[in-house]
């Protein structure tokens, strides 16, 4: 983005021009700051060009663009990089200089994006602004955005870095409230999940479902989405799951293993994954389904050779767990499923207990070991931790408007700041933090350097407390008076 001035303003950084103006105490305004993790990954965005995409690509619901789009969309993101959720206080992030005050972004004061006030603002755009905006969003062609137009632009970056790939579903419960518009009610346990018949502790519950796919590799390094879409908690699901897989095939990307949630068990969806799309999978199997009982049965057979998965010990080295499995090939009591495919037993003895329980997962490619499949399929049951960190430290579901155009644009926003995150991370060689909650990384920008920032015109440049020191020390009287008054005239102080 090079410097212009039309209805919005961007300083240029331009160091060498802005230590002229210094040492002759010309620089027209100075800030202290802290250059940390926010920081550099909104310098990260711009370098990417993600900014001119979101303003050539995003739904705008205006005719005429008086607020940039891509504006408004960096005001949510860099909201989201520090837990803002509420509209009111979206203006006093973007004044922060962990957001938009960064390397190659400095937004300097304007009379308003559309120049209509008579006094410079504090800050570029109103709380107001920005709600109005993405609440006359199209819901439709937002989701439409976000899956088409955006995952295409980080599959352009080679965002989606192996072919793994989790579908998966997770209910948003919100309050009971009948002006939230397409939730539905919901029988949720504890968990959130679904809850069984039996479960005396479940709650009738308001709720949107999120469906998602989500692509991830074979070390969990990264967790980056492909797609997703909001539908009342009610929805069978099976229709959700299968748009979002083919949609992403259907642009272009590639899928070679779907690891697949419970809740998706359809055997024709499963055959076309495989005959139509070249997709192998895995998926755990219900404990009322024939090929569950196929499977158990046969691993119960006495010369079944089963391979030791985990042994879990007590103090004294006794063996309190133990996890064994085995695969067998060639089932075919899923009559459903017209591919062939290949069940792995997990048998778990409890020696505490005195139980014995089986998990049973079903899939597509033989692996070398049954130990591989289920190794695996752990990449999807900790899908289950990012959900918590979405909901929890991204405040996913702390909705300040029961508007659905709003609660969708929060949560599609929250996907793509958390995407963009995990991508600048892996790209920075930092699959470490990847890994980790927001909150930790918070701490981490805590720990960035100080620095000056000091505007002359245009320009602006970043110096570290020692350099701005010496260049200070070394100014002629004349100029530390002329540079002092300026500094008064900043804080508003009396002369």
């Amino acid at each position: 983005m090079s410097q212009k001035r039309t209805n919005y303003f961007l300083y240029t950084k331009n160091k060498s021009k802005v230590v002229k103006a210094l040492k002759k105490g010309n620089i027209d305004q100075g800030a202290f700051s802290e250059i940390g993790f926010v920081d550099e990954f909104f310098s990260y965005l711009v370098a990417s060009d993600f900014f001119p995409f979101c303003e050539e690509t995003y739904p705008s619901p205006r005719v005429k663009k008086e607020v940039a789009s891509w504006f408004l969309l960096a005001s949510l993101i860099g909201a989201k990089m520090v837990g803002e959720i509420s509209f009111r206080n979206i203006p006093y992030a973007i004044k922060n200089g962990s957001l938009l005050n960064i390397l190659g972004f400095n937004v300097g004061p304007m009379p308003g994006f559309n120049s209509k006030n008579k006094k410079d603002r504090t800050f570029p755009v109103d709380q107001d602004t920005i709600r109005k905006y993405f609440k006359d969003t199209d819901p439709d062609k937002l989701t439409k955005w976000f899956n088409n137009d955006f995952c295409r632009w980080l599959s352009k970056k080679n965002a989606y870095g192996s072919g793994i790939f989790i579908l998966d579903a997770s209910f948003i419960p919100i309050p009971d409230n009948g002006n939230y518009k397409n939730a539905a009610y919901v029988r949720l346990d504890s968990d959130g999940k679904h809850a069984e018949d039996d479960d005396s502790d479940a709650k009738i519950t308001l709720c949107y479902k999120l469906s998602s796919l989500l692509n991830t590799d074979r070390e969990g390094s990264y967790y980056i989405y492909g797609g997703a879409r909001l539908d009342p908690g009610n929805a069978q699901g099976l229709y959700e799951g299968k748009d979002l897989v083919e949609n992403y095939i259907a642009r272009g990307g590639y899928i070679s293993t779907l690891l697949i949630d419970r809740g998706y068990l359809d055997g024709k969806m499963l055959t076309d994954f495989k005959k139509k799309h070249k997709v192998n999978w895995v998926i755990p199997l219900k404990s009322n389904m024939d090929a569950y009982d196929e499977a158990v049965g046969l691993s119960r057979a006495k010369d079944t050779e089963w391979e030791t998965y985990r042994i879990k010990q007590d103090r004294s080295g006794f063996t309190i767990l133990k996890e064994e499995v085995v695969t067998f090939s060639d089932i075919a009591s899923w009559k459903e499923c017209s591919v062939p495919i290949n069940i792995s037993v997990k048998r778990t003895t409890d020696y505490k207990e005195g139980d014995v329980s089986y998990f049973v997962l079903a899939h597509t490619k033989k692996y070398s070991s049954a130990a591989e499949s289920f190794n695996l399929y752990k990449k999807r049951t900790k899908i289950e931790e990012r959900h918590r960190q979405l909901k929890g430290w991204w405040d996913l579901t702390s909705f300040t408007s029961t508007s659905y155009s709003l609660v969708l644009t929060q949560v599609l926003i929250t996907l793509i700041a958390y995407s963009l995150m995990q991508l600048y991370l892996v790209r920075s060689d930092m699959q470490n933090l990847a890994r980790k909650t927001i909150a930790t990384i918070k701490k981490r920008e805590k720990r960035g350097r100080y620095v000056v920032i000091c505007y002359s015109g245009s320009n602006y440049g970043v110096f570290d407390i020692d350099e701005y020191s010496f260049i200070i020390m070394d100014l002629p009287l004349v100029y530390k008076k002329r540079l002092k008054k300026k500094i008064r005239l900043w804080n508003k102080d009396p002369p």
